[in-house]
C-alpha cells in the first residue's frame, strides 16, 4: 500500500514538474505571467507568451491622448492567448477588433541568459493588422536563438487622428510602438532576453514605423539597430501634412464642430463602430491611390504640445540634419512592390480614364509644382514617355505601369532614404533588393499574378514568418525557396546578433560579403534565386526622378500645405 501511496506521489511531483516546464511562470514589472509551449517543428520547441497588456486600455478619456504604461495585476495572468485586435475595418467592411488592444507577446526558446531581441511592428497601411502569429509565427527566427516580441498599436482614426494644434497632437499609435519599446527594456530580461540588444523591424506601414522611430528623439535608447523592409518615412503615402484637413473632413461627417477642443472632446466619447465606417478601403480611396498621404498616418506634432511629443517636424527635415538615432539599419524593397495595382482596374473601372484625363497624376505631390503648368506637364510627359512610350493606358502596359507604381509608391523614396542616412549615419546602413519569385511568394499567388516576373508587396514576409492565415501547400525539402528562407533568417538573425548580416564567411550564404554603402557606391544585395552583391540597383529608373527633381520640383526637401 505504501509502495503505491510512494508512487502515486512520484507521477503526481512529475505531472506538476512537467506542467511547470510546459507553463512557465515568469514575473515581469507589473505582474506575473503563464506562458504555454508552442512547437517550431521537429524537436523544437520554444515559450509563447501572448496578450500581455503594456499600457492601459486607451478608452474614454485615454482615447486621442499618450499611451499610460499598464498599472498591473493581481495573481498569475494566463498568457496563452493573443488579446485583442486593435478595431479596423475589415476585407468585408465590417467592424473589427476591440479599442483594449495594447497587448504585446514574446517568444523565447530559453528564459535563462541574454538574447538579441528582435522586435517586429506589423503593417497594414497605419489602418490593419496586429501582431498575432497566424500572420507572424515565429517558427523560423526562434531557432537562431534570438527573441521574438510583437504587439499591437492603435491604427487608423484612433491611432492617428490630429487637429494640427495642441487639442489633439497625433502619433498615437507610433507612441504605443515607444510605450511597448518602453515594456521590452523594462522586461525582457526576465524571458532571457538582452535590453541592451534590441533590433526592431517591420515592413509596409511596419517599415515606416520603423524609420518613424529612428527619426524621433522619444525613441532615442529604446532600440540598438533596425530594419525597415518596404517603407519609409518619405514614401508618398506615409506621412500627413495636413492633418488640419483629415479633422475637418470628420467633424462634417459626424456633423461635428470644427473648432479642435469642442471636435476632440466629441469624439472621445463617439462610438468606434461609427469610427470604423469612416476609414476607407482600397476601392474608395481617391485616385491617384498610393501616390499621396493616406488619412490616418503619422504627422508632425506642434511644439506646444500638452503631452511629450514624438515627433515636430517633417521627416525629409530630420534626414538632412542628421539629427536621428544612428544604429546600424537595414533598409530595401521588393523588386516588384507595386504589382498589386495590375488589379487595380478590377476593383475601379474608371482607372485609365482619369490617369488620362489627369496627367497631373504622375507627378509626385512632394515636389510642390503647380498643377497644369508647364513644368507638371513636363514631368508627367518624361515619366509616360519612359515608362511606357506613351502608350495609351490599359491592360497592354500593365508591366510597365506597375514599374512606374513601385518606383513612384514605394523605391524612389527609399532609394532617397538610403542614400540620406548613410550620408549622416555613424553606423553602417545597408541596402537590399528582394527579388525572389518562389513558392513562398504567397501575397503575389494570392493576387493570382504568377505569370508576372518578380516579387510584390509582402512577398518576403513569408521567407522570415510561418502563417497559419493563409492556406499553403506542402513544399518539398527540396525546393529552392526553403534555401531562400534560410538564408534570409541567418542574415536578419546575425544582424540582431552582430549588426552585420554577414560578420563570417557562411557556406548557407554562399560566403557573401554584404557591405554596407560607402560614400556614394550605393552597395546592395540583391536576394534572389542566389545572393548577388553590386551597386546602385536601378539605377537608370533612379536616375530618372533625380534629373526631375533637381530640375522641376519646388522646395524638394519640404511636403507642402504645412
Amino acid at each position: 500500500m505504501f509502495k503505491v501511496i510512494a508512487l502515486l506521489s512520484v507521477l503526481i511531483a512529475v505531472c506538476l514538474t512537467a506542467d511547470d516546464v510546459e507553463r512557465p511562470i515568469v514575473t515581469t514589472t507589473v505582474g506575473q505571467v503563464q506562458g504555454v509551449t508552442a512547437s517550431c517543428g521537429l524537436f523544437c520547441s520554444y515559450f509563447q507568451f501572448n496578450g500581455i497588456p503594456f499600457a492601459e486600455p486607451p478608452v474614454g478619456d485615454l482615447r486621442f491622448r499618450n499611451p499610460v504604461p499598464h498599472g498591473g495585476w493581481d495573481g498569475v495572468r494566463d498568457t496563452s492567448e493573443h488579446g485583442s485586435n486593435c478595431p479596423s475595418i475589415s476585407v468585408l467592411s465590417n467592424y473589427t477588433g476591440n479599442e483594449d488592444c495594447l497587448f504585446i507577446n514574446v517568444h523565447t526558446q530559453n528564459l535563462i541568459g541574454l538574447r538579441p531581441v528582435m522586435v517586429w511592428i506589423h503593417g497594414g497601411a497605419f489602418v490593419l493588422g496586429s501582431g498575432d502569429s497566424d500572420m507572424h509565427g515565429p517558427d523560423h527566427l526562434i531557432t537562431e536563438d534570438v527573441v521574438v516580441v510583437t504587439f499591437n498599436y492603435r491604427i487608423g482614426i484612433l491611432g492617428f487622428f490630429s487637429t494640427g494644434d495642441s487639442h489633439a497632437q497625433g502619433n498615437w499609435g507610433m507612441k504605443d510602438c515607444v510605450e511597448a519599446l518602453r515594456w521590452v527594456r523594462n522586461n525582457i530580461a526576465a524571458f532571457g532576453g538582452d535590453p541592451d540588444n534590441v533590433t526592431i523591424f517591420g515592413e509596409s506601414a511596419g517599415g515606416v514605423a520603423v524609420h518613424y522611430l529612428v527619426l524621433s528623439p522619444m525613441a532615442t535608447g529604446l532600440f540598438h539597430k533596425a530594419i525597415a523592409q518596404s517603407g519609409t518615412a518619405l514614401v508618398p503615402w506615409g506621412f500627413q501634412y495636413n492633418p488640419r484637413e483629415m479633422a475637418v473632413n470628420i467633424a462634417d461627417a459626424f456633423g461635428y464642430p470644427h473648432e479642435s477642443e469642442e471636435l476632440t472632446r466629441r469624439l472621445r466619447y463617439t462610438p468606434i463602430g461609427d469610427f470604423i465606417a469612416l476609414q476607407r478601403t482600397i476601392r474608395d480611396i481617391p485616385h491617384p491611390r498610393g501616390f499621396k498621404p493616406f488619412e490616418y498616418v503619422p504627422s508632425a506634432e506642434p511644439v506646444n504640445s500638452p503631452e511629450a511629443t514624438f515627433f515636430t517636424q517633417r521627416p525629409i527635415e530630420v534626414l538632412h540634419s542628421g539629427n536621428f538615432n544612428h544604429v546600424p539599419f537595414i533598409i530595401g524593397y521588393t523588386d516588384a512592390e507595386s504589382l498589386f495595382m495590375v488589379r487595380e482596374h478590377n476593383l475601379d473601372s474608371t482607372v485609365w480614364d482619369e490617369y488620362t484625363q489627369n496627367p497631373q497624376f504622375f507627378v509626385p505631390h512632394f515636389w510642390n509644382i503647380q498643377a497644369g503648368s508647364a513644368d507638371a506637364l513636363s514631368v508627367s510627359q518624361v515619366f509616360r514617355d519612359f515608362y511606357w512610350q506613351d502608350q495609351s493606358l490599359g491592360p497592354d502596359i500593365m508591366h510597365e505601369w506597375t514599374k512606374f507604381h513601385t518606383d513612384q509608391q514605394f523605391i524612389y523614396a527609399i532609394d532617397k532614404t538610403i542614400q540620406l542616412t548613410a550620408a549622416a549615419n555613424s553606423q553602417p546602413t545597408y541596402y537590399y533588393q528582394f527579388s525572389f519569385d518562389g513558392a513562398l511568394n504567397l501575397m503575389k499567388r494570392r493576387f493570382l499574378l504568377t505569370d508576372f516576373p518578380g516579387a510584390m508587396h509582402a512577398d518576403e514576409l513569408f521567407y522570415i514568418w510561418s502563417t497559419t492565415r493563409l492556406s499553403i501547400s506542402p513544399i518539398p525539402p527540396s525546393n529552392h525557396a526553403h534555401t531562400v528562407r534560410q538564408r534570409m533568417v541567418r542574415m536578419w538573425t546575425n544582424f540582431a546578433t552582430q549588426g552585420t548580416p554577414t560578420p563570417t564567411a557562411d557556406a548557407d550564404l554562399q560566403n557573401i560579403h554584404w557591405s554596407p554603402i560607402n560614400g556614394n557606391d550605393m552597395a546592395f544585395l540583391d536576394i534572389g534565386h542566389d545572393l548577388v552583391t553590386g551597386n546602385h540597383p536601378n539605377q537608370a529608373r533612379m536616375e530618372v526622378w533625380q534629373d526631375l527633381e533637381e530640375r522641376y520640383a519646388n522646395d524638394p526637401f519640404y511636403y507642402p500645405y504645412s
